[in-house]
């Protein structure tokens, strides 16, 4: 006769959890320095970026408030100016690919100022 496999179920809840926690700790354990940073990436990723709703996005928000504290304001400042940079320069790139005579034009018209 043949072993009956166990399963999760056969276990009480304080031994599941005790078994789930030994697995933590021994996987954690056998990563390398690299799948450590890219595990972290990963989770941290998808917590932070695959929000949905506002209970969740206000849950995201006060995770990064907290890790940058005193900083926050300040990064937020930081992503508003670079955003608005390339939303800028994406303009500029668009009316100067739609009108790139205006620049000539507008070269042409400017007064030498040796000129009488």
């Amino acid at each position: 006769m043949s072993k009956k496999q166990i399963n999760y179920s056969d276990l009480s809840t304080k031994e599941l959890e005790l078994l789930k926690e030994i697995y933590i700790v021994s996987k954690v354990k056998s990563m390398s320095h690299n799948d450590l940073i890219n595990f972290a990436i990963e989770n941290i990723s998808v917590q932070i970026n695959n929000t949905i709703g506002n209970d969740e996005e206000l849950e995201a928000w006060s995770e990064m408030e907290e890790f940058f504290k005193d900083e926050f304001e300040n990064t937020i400042a930081d992503v508003q100016i670079k955003i608005r940079s390339k939303t800028g320069k994406q303009n500029n790139l668009k009316n100067e690919e739609l009108n790139p005579k205006i620049e000539e034009e507008a070269e042409d018209k400017k007064i030498d100022m040796w000129e009488d």
